[in-house]
């Protein structure tokens, strides 16, 4: 909600007041999702590979959850992302991300 102060005197003097919580919450919600989006340059089919690799590697189901976790949330994040690594790229990413719920499953 934006916080108007208006100066009844002249009209044409508005001005707004930041709302801090929203402004830091936009902040926090940008760098994580630039965080997901790996835009330092990180490859998400490669990440996606090193996360299967981390579940995989796993000898107990709860060791598995973070990994899980970080597909389910690329997922949700990033499907508006998956058209422009083309088909390719997106089933290499299916691939490993079906490989880490194999090898979770393994461990249920």
């Amino acid at each position: 909600m934006i916080d108007w102060k208006v100066d009844m005197r002249d009209t044409t003097n508005v001005t707004r007041k930041p709302n801090v919580n929203r402004v830091a919450a936009i902040f926090a919600t940008t760098v994580g999702l630039l965080a997901l989006a790996g835009c330092g340059g990180e490859d998400p089919v490669a990440e996606a590979v090193a996360k299967a690799d981390g579940a995989c590697a796993c000898d107990n189901f709860e060791c598995t959850t973070d990994f899980i976790k970080w597909f389910n949330e690329m997922s949700i994040t990033l499907e508006r992302d998956f058209e422009a690594w083309g088909e390719d790229g997106y089933n290499a990413y299916l691939e490993q991300s079906l490989r880490a719920a194999e090898c979770q499953n393994a461990l249920r």
